[in-house]
């Protein structure tokens, strides 16, 4: 089992991660959407700013599933709904980096924060999950590492898509 000490590892690491596959990217390639595959238009999916800009949200929305599930018998988690964020959120695309750098490296310290804190009883206390039978606060904490190490491959993709085509 992963004690608090190597959960929290793993989250800085997967956040590290996933900021490194940002470096050097032009602003504008960070608010560009480019098609990911043949059959999609430019515009489909999210850009690099977008995907940055909804972590915190994340962060925080899963921390408090974690919360619950440690403090409150019977919780079930509750899934992030992203394509309501992305409808909310829809001026994402315009954000400020600055801002959303700050937002997203505040919210990933008060995760790591409350997971360095958490016994090993607290780690393996466990709530309702509506497709299994139950999630640890432990796994509900991994899911964000899981997150960040998702939106990596698809910065990755994303990266990849832009310089095919850059080179057209």
């Amino acid at each position: 089992m992963t004690c608090a000490f190597h959960l929290v590892d793993d989250l800085r690491n997967a956040r590290s991660e996933l900021l490194t596959s940002c470096q050097d990217v032009s602003e504008a390639d960070l608010r560009r959407r480019p098609a990911l595959r043949q059959a999609e238009p430019v515009e489909a999916g999210w850009a690099i700013i977008e995907l940055l800009a909804h972590l915190p949200d994340v962060d925080r929305y899963y921390l408090s599933q974690a919360q619950q599930i440690r403090d409150v018998p019977g919780h079930t988690f509750v899934y992030f709904d992203e394509e309501a964020w992305g409808r909310d959120n829809d001026d994402a695309i315009k954000r400020d980096v600055r801002t959303v750098n700050l937002a997203m490296s505040v919210a990933h310290g008060e995760v790591v924060r409350w997971t360095r804190l958490l016994t090993q009883e607290e780690l393996d206390r466990a709530g309702g999950h509506p497709k299994r039978d139950s999630i640890s606060v432990r796994e509900m904490l991994q899911r964000i590492a899981n997150h960040d190490r998702t939106h990596t491959e698809q910065i990755r993709d994303i990266r990849r898509a832009l310089t095919e085509l850059s080179s057209l």
